[in-house]
């Protein structure tokens, strides 16, 4: 099979989450009532960390035990599967489209820190296994750039949100302190993951460097994510339609998580039929 053969699924798989990932639009637009939306979004959110947990499990079983990736990826699954119980612990969410108070909303801040310092973890052990692995031929100016260049990319998307809610955190606001630290905590995966991304990009376009990219993009979504509620109000934008970017934009995150996990394991096969 020809290496335009093999892209072929891959970019396919990408513009798969793409298209899946802007749902949650048609789906607001489909109902009107904001209590059935929120459901319908409570319901999604759980199918999506589902999702996303099972293909990252699917690219830890592609590998052996005592191969250094198959922790990471396992890691990077459970980082999705923490979020499940605490979701449906605390039911749908509220925000943007109705009034009420959520049960326990603490429970949620916990999980994603919990759930991002998985994620951290695993992105670390998946760029120091790939740094194993020889492949990466780039100097260590060009890693200390990459990580600068994604540090900005940080700071500018999850920065303003976390410079709003650190006065909060620092008096004590258990709900401001999730946010700070899991603000935090998106930001350095991503300073993690883009040196590697980049080192695999240089690889001449090999598909090594699906999975690294769709982790990426995964990573981009969830800083956007972060960004979503100040972005959005200084852009004028409603709050109906606030909740709508931001519902696009954790299905792209989780989506695109799931596809790195395929395309790992496609990447893999491919190296053994080879």
């Amino acid at each position: 099979m020809s290496q335009v053969d093999r892209h072929t699924r891959f970019r396919a798989l990408a513009f798969f989450t793409l298209a899946l990932s802007l749902l949650p639009a048609p789906l607001a637009a489909s109902i009107a009532d904001p209590v059935q939306l929120g459901g319908a979004y409570f319901g999604w959110a759980a199918a999506l960390y589902l999702l996303a947990s099972g293909g990252t499990l699917v690219a830890a079983l592609t590998f052996g035990r005592g191969e250094p990736m198959r922790p990471a990826w396992l890691m990077l699954s459970a980082s999705y599967l923490v979020l499940v119980p605490a979701l449906l612990g605390i039911g749908p969410k509220p925000d943007g489209l109705y009034e009420a108070v959520q049960r326990a909303p603490w429970v949620a801040s916990v999980a994603s820190m919990v759930s991002g310092t998985l994620a951290v973890t695993s992105l670390f052990l998946l760029a120091r296994a790939w740094r194993a692995t020889g492949l990466d031929g780039t100097s260590r100016a060009a890693r200390v750039a990459a990580r600068l260049v994604a540090l900005a990319v940080a700071v500018l998307l999850a920065g303003p949100d976390l410079v709003e809610r650190l006065p909060a955190a620092l008096q004590g606001d258990v709900l401001a302190a999730g946010d700070v630290v899991t603000d935090l905590l998106d930001g350095g995966i991503f300073v993690v993951a883009v040196p590697v991304l980049h080192a695999a990009l240089l690889l001449g376009g090999g598909l090594t460097a699906w999975p690294w990219g769709l982790i990426t993009a995964s990573l981009v979504a969830w800083l956007g994510y972060d960004a979503t509620a100040l972005y959005g109000a200084a852009a004028g934008l409603d709050p109906r339609t606030l909740r709508v970017v931001e519902e696009v934009l954790r299905t792209m995150g989780a989506g695109f998580a799931f596809s790195a996990g395929v395309a790992q394991r496609w990447v893999m096969t491919d190296a053994v039929r080879d």
